[in-house]
């Protein structure tokens, strides 16, 4: 079953009935690899169904997952395609053994220290609603890591921001993004004439809602208007 799995999403060619048959193959795969190169065997035992689930729900590497530590993604590296380079884990120049972004697309976050899952995917999470995309964000955090005091406060963060984004905080954020590319674009009549479909910069410096933070990038998208 595991000779199957050639890059992500793959699982989702598996008959259902083969699960349990691929569980077990991913386990004894683990014990021969990591018995040989060293490595956490017990945590990335415990989470084979999880990531199986997880893969089989998602559509990677659209779709986000950040773990916590990181440690446990033997199974998520196996699944989007990195078995073959198990003979290397945690030598030098070969297989991290936490997600790392130059491995592959599937590792969104680069990972490594506890409690930082939640704050990382909520971050996604909002860049995601104000880029209008649908992708899923998934964070992966057990016990211990979620008595960290990042975690806790990423959970508050997150309470925080489950209101819906105001049209003020949209337009502001189309704004940043134009403001970046007149930055490095010498097309000034392109950026007056894309400034007209916004909203006036000066009635959203009136809104209420804009924290400072987003007043003063509306403050530099204003110097740059009036310097065109």
């Amino acid at each position: 079953m595991l000779e199957q799995i050639k890059e992500a999403n793959d699982i989702k060619l598996i008959d259902p009935s083969e699960y349990r048959e691929l569980a077990r193959e991913i386990r004894r795969f683990l014990v021969r690899k990591v018995s040989r190169t060293g490595g956490h065997l017990a945590s990335n035992l415990g989470v084979v169904e999880l990531t199986m689930a997880m893969h089989l729900c998602c559509d990677l590497p659209e779709d986000k997952i950040v773990w916590d530590v990181g440690h446990q993604a033997y199974t998520h590296k196996i699944l989007t395609g990195r078995k073959d380079e198990f003979e290397s884990l945690r030598q030098l120049n070969g297989l991290s053994g936490f997600p790392k972004r130059h491995e592959s697309l599937c590792d969104s976050f680069d990972t490594g220290h506890s409690s930082t899952s939640i704050s990382a995917a909520l971050g996604m999470a909002t860049a995601a609603k104000l880029n209008e995309t649908d992708e899923k964000i998934v964070a992966v955090i057990g016990d211990g890591a979620l008595s960290g005091g990042m975690a806790l406060e990423a959970i508050n963060n997150a309470a925080d921001l489950k209101k819906a984004l105001s049209d003020a905080e949209k337009a502001l954020f189309n704004i940043y993004k134009i403001l970046l590319f007149c930055q490095n674009n010498e097309d000034d009549n392109w950026c007056r004439e894309r400034y007209k479909d916004d909203m006036s910069l000066e009635k959203l410096m009136l809104e209420k809602e804009l924290t400072a933070q987003m007043k003063n990038i509306l403050t530099s998208a204003l110097e740059y208007q009036q310097s065109l």
